[in-house]
Parts: structure tokens; C-alpha cells; sequence
């Protein structure tokens, strides 16, 4: 009975896996703003058409009191006002929106993308990343849900041609390939997280640097 349990496991883990491909693929180009609180979502709408007045009317004092209360009075207006101009919110207004706890200003402005920094634990800031590593681990996802098909197939492989190789012997243990096979899911969960988070940085770094500009 254990054995039909196992694979069952197993056949849970691979569809599980196959959905991490789609879910970070849907994150990307759809579902941005559904890793957003109530308020942010409020804050977004409400700072996205206060700032297509402001762009419109060239009327700031309501959209920069808006910015102070929503995001730092330490972050610049004009940087404020360009993320949420933006026609596609989950370029700079998302990430900024989500990220703005970690963001730590060395003076009185965020007009300078050099003063800006991120505190990623309380004794640990960095300042925004300047490269874009979402391919690379897009690509760590893909390859995690390709082992776990691998390990499945090997489940069903080894019923009937069991490996001799001393070194893959465990792969004749069917709750040893049903482990390993939820350690992938594991670590492209943790992938998945990792990404959004340094993608959010990465953007907000572009946003800085072109103020800066």
C-alpha cells in the first residue's frame, strides 16, 4: 500500500513542478500586482491617477503628499511621480510599492541612486543591483522541473531494470527519488521568491539610475 502512496507522491510532485513553470511565467507577464497587500493595491490606484493629473495639470502637491504618507518622505517626488506615470505599473510602481520598507536613504533625498540603499536584513544593506539575473534563474526553475520528470520516469524505470551502478542505486528506492524529487519543488519555491525579490531591486535600481541621469 506504501508503494502506491509513494507514487502517487511522485506523480503529485511532477505536476507540481510543471506548475512552477507556468506560475513564474504568470507572475512575469500577468499576475505582478496579486503579490501586493490590500493597502499597497489601494495605494497603486490611487497614486497611479493622482500622478496622470499631475503629468496632465503639472499640479504636484497632492500627489506629493500622497507619495510622502504611501511610500518615505525621503524619496524623491520626481522619482515617486515617474514610477507610477508609467503606463505599465509593474515596471517601476509594483516593485517600489513592495519593496519600500527595505529601502534606506542616506540623506535627505533619493535623488541619487548612490545614496540609496537596501537593508535585506538588519545588519546587512547592499545598494540596488545593477544586473538582471531573472533569466538565469528562470532557467534554474526549467531545469528543476526537468530533473523531477527525470526522477519520475527513473521511479518507473527501475521497476523493471533496476541500476546496478552502486553510485545510483538509491534510485531503486522509490521514497529516496520521491524526497529528492520534493527537494527540486523546494528549491525552485525558494527560486521563485529569490527572483521576484532581486527583480523588484534590479527595477528599482533602473528607476534610481535614470533619475540620476
Amino acid at each position: 500500500m506504501l508503494i502506491y502512496i509513494v507514487f502517487l507522491m511522485i506523480f503529485v510532485g511532477v505536476t507540481a513542478a510543471l506548475y512552477q513553470v507556468y506560475e513564474i511565467h504568470y507572475n512575469i507577464n500577468v499576475g505582478n500586482d496579486k503579490k501586493l497587500s490590500k493597502a499597497d493595491k489601494s495605494h497603486l490606484q490611487a497614486l497611479s491617477d493622482q500622478a496622470k493629473t499631475a503629468t496632465q495639470t503639472h499640479a504636484r502637491p497632492d500627489f506629493d503628499q500622497a507619495a510622502a504618507n504611501a511610500l518615505s518622505p525621503n524619496l524623491d517626488r520626481d522619482i515617486a511621480l515617474k514610477a507610477f506615470a508609467e503606463e505599465e505599473k509593474g515596471v517601476y510602481a509594483i516593485p517600489l510599492l513592495r519593496r519600500k520598507a527595505r529601502l534606506c536613504f542616506n540623506g535627505d533625498s533619493s535623488a541619487n541612486v548612490n545614496s540609496v540603499k537596501v537593508r535585506h536584513l538588519l545588519f546587512w544593506k547592499t545598494t540596488l543591483p545593477r544586473t538582471n539575473i531573472r533569466a538565469a534563474l528562470i532557467t534554474l526553475v526549467i531545469l528543476n522541473c526537468f530533473l523531477v520528470q527525470l526522477l519520475a520516469a527513473m521511479s518507473v524505470y527501475t521497476l523493471g531494470y533496476p541500476v546496478s551502478t552502486p553510485w545510483l542505486a538509491w534510485l531503486n528506492d522509490p521514497m529516496a527519488v520521491m524526497l529528492l524529487i520534493y527537494a527540486f519543488i523546494f528549491a525552485s519555491l525558494l527560486i521563485t521568491k529569490f527572483d521576484r525579490y532581486m527583480h523588484d531591486l534590479y527595477q528599482l535600481g533602473k528607476l534610481f539610475k535614470k533619475k540620476a541621469v
